[in-house]
């Protein structure tokens, strides 16, 4: 496998200069509590799409989904499509709600609607799904740039965790949000182009298709696989759908929204996400069938536990020119360090609001919970790291199924009554405790007895339901002041945000310019890759990368520059955001 040279590090090193220098000046629009964990409720929806469709899948999908794609073939992409639906369900339906509930952390939506003894159970029951999910995703990244640069693995976690924590402690959510935005611009044009070269190295979708027939593997074509034995049925492929449409529409999601203006941007960016995923479920797992046709040799000699996972790196240094190599690992950075850092932002704030506000500093000052955030960030991440280190050491599964077991034992019974109390009122206020109980009755003895993942899943989702149901005989007993709290909640949720009144003056322009010139900055440096000495077919390559990414960045200079213009006179343009406005506390409805 081609080594990579010093210009691939020059690469990476620059990519992580530009992260911090975006944390660095989101920073400036971090004033008070909410605008670190929610951005001041100004977020447009194409920063906060672009935001929630990074945060959904990271170098996993590359590593321990593509792993699956190498010996499978195309069911992986079940998982993908399953998260479109899941945001195509957002943009009809609950993104708005999710915005309308005017909330900061979901464990505040939870004390809300069910009260303090169910917030806390959440709190301390999703410290461990939380942790876990992130160092995964940290390992994942560390496992793909390991295999593409040789370094140690141990050495990669840990560089690439504090990157992640410097730039999320620095920023905020502004921050996490515009760096997942820069991301994106990087990740989909590298995406682009490795499945392009993928298909014209094997002669095309002829040449794909006459390689897959010759080598006997044409059921790498279908998205299920129903011979006897197989893992991936139409049994797995319907589990997996109902999963992402329950977890997606959760209370748990609803943290996604908290950052957009109004309901009306939160479904608009839902219907980014959607759309972006879509496009990335066929195009992210051309690379590793076409890595098993062509150079199974050396996927196969790779010195990891599950050898298929390196595939996507493998491929990439075989075919793309100097100077992308390095590229391509950034954007399994970018996949990575967007999940890592919006589960660490969404964590901390929980942490902040839920634990150090709600029982050891009722009286916490906004300036108090503002630093209490980034310390929490900062210690949150380091916990992430030294995990990330302990699972990358452990004898046992591979990524993908690390990644399902914790999915679905430990995710699914949390989320099932939060899916549900979308639209469901009439229960009590310990009913979302009882359903968690049962189910992870059910989720103990599907990890205890090896059961498939699908009847794990469906187990799980069947017996919190009913469970959960159960209890609506009991809502009669519950006191009047319990009722009262829960119409309040519903018609709050449900009343659309007046952006003025309720926020203020929106920071549109800024967000526009700041990313924009980063985006500018980031495609000039990309385009500088033509001088590297390369074919011409590679320069080219690099040419038509450095001008999706500089186009996009001068488009949104000029209309950042274009919406300042149309502001009154007396409105200040400037990239600070005014003094938020207090949103007024909604009286609860008789």
């Amino acid at each position: 496998m081609t080594q990579p040279g010093a210009i691939e590090y020059w690469v990476v090193a620059l990519y992580f200069g530009f992260m911090l220098l975006t944390g660095l000046l989101f920073r400036k629009m971090n004033s008070k509590f909410g605008d670190y964990f929610r951005s001041g409720c100004r977020g447009t929806w194409w920063l906060v799409g672009s935001s929630v469709f990074m945060a959904s899948f990271t170098a996993w999908t590359f590593t321990g989904a593509v792993g699956v794609a190498y010996t499978s073939g195309l069911t992986v992409a079940v998982i993908f499509l399953a998260n479109g639906i899941g945001y195509v369900a957002n943009a009809a339906l609950t993104a708005k709600w999710f915005r309308q509930m005017r909330a900061i952390t979901a464990p505040e939506v939870i004390r809300e609607r069910f009260g303090p003894i169910t917030q806390q159970f959440y709190v301390l029951a999703g410290i461990l799904p939380g942790v876990l999910t992130a160092a995964l995703t940290l390992w994942g990244v560390a496992l793909f740039t390991s295999t593409v640069f040789g370094f140690p693995l141990h050495f990669l976690i840990i560089g690439v965790g504090v990157v992640v924590l410097l730039y999320s402690t620095l920023g905020g959510l502004w921050g996490v949000m515009a760096t997942d935005f820069l991301q994106a611009l990087i990740l989909l044009p590298m995406t682009v182009l490795i499945a392009f070269l993928s298909l014209q190295s094997i002669g095309g979708w002829g040449g794909l298709f006459g390689e897959i027939e010759a080598q006997g593997l044409t059921h790498f074509l279908q998205l299920t696989d129903n011979t006897e034995g197989a893992t991936y049925t139409n049994w797995w492929a319907l589990a997996m759908v109902f999963f992402v449409l329950v977890m997606y529409n959760s209370v748990t999601a609803s943290v996604k929204y908290f950052a957009c203006k109004d309901g009306r941007e939160a479904q608009k960016a839902a219907g980014l996400a959607a759309f972006l995923m879509f496009g990335g479920a066929i195009l992210w797992f051309i690379p590793p069938i076409v890595a098993r046709l062509q150079f199974s040799e050396i996927v196969d000699a790779q010195d990891i536990a599950v050898p298929g996972e390196a595939a996507y790196a493998v491929i990439a240094t075989q075919l793309l020119p100097a100077g992308l190599t390095g590229l391509i690992a950034v954007a399994m950075f970018a996949a990575t360090m967007s999940s890592m850092s919006t589960i660490l932002n969404q964590f901390a704030a929980v942490v902040t609001q839920d634990i150090y506000k709600a029982f050891i500093r009722p009286q916490a000052s906004d300036r108090e919970m503002f630093v209490g955030g980034q310390i929490a960030s900062f210690c949150t991440g380091v916990i992430i790291v030294l995990v990330a280190l302990y699972l990358s050491g452990a004898e046992g599964a591979g990524l993908f199924e690390y990644m399902l077991l914790f999915g679905s034992l430990l995710m699914t019974p949390m989320v099932v009554p939060l899916f549900w109390v979308m639209f469901v009122r009439r229960v009590p206020d310990w009913a979302a405790v009882f359903s968690v109980c049962c189910s992870f009755v059910v989720s103990f003895f599907a990890w205890r007895y090896g059961w498939r993942y699908e009847w794990g899943v469906f187990g799980i989702i069947g017996v919190g339901t009913a469970s959960f149901f159960a209890t609506m005989p009991f809502y009669q007993f519950s006191p009047a002041h319990y009722r009262q709290k829960i119409a309040g909640f519903y018609e709050k949720m449900y009343r659309p945000v007046d952006f003025e009144s309720e926020v203020g003056q929106a920071s549109d322009p800024g967000q526009l310019k700041i990313v924009g010139y980063v985006s500018s900055s980031i495609g000039f440096f990309v385009l500088l890759g033509i001088l590297i000495p390369n074919p011409m077919a590679g320069r080219l390559q690099i040419l038509a990368v450095a001008l999706s990414i500089l186009g996009f960045g001068v488009l949104m200079i000029l209309t950042g520059y274009r919406a300042e213009r149309r502001l009154r006179p007396e409105e200040d343009a400037t990239l600070l955001p005014p003094i938020e406005k207090e949103e007024a506390p909604v009286e609860p409805t008789p």
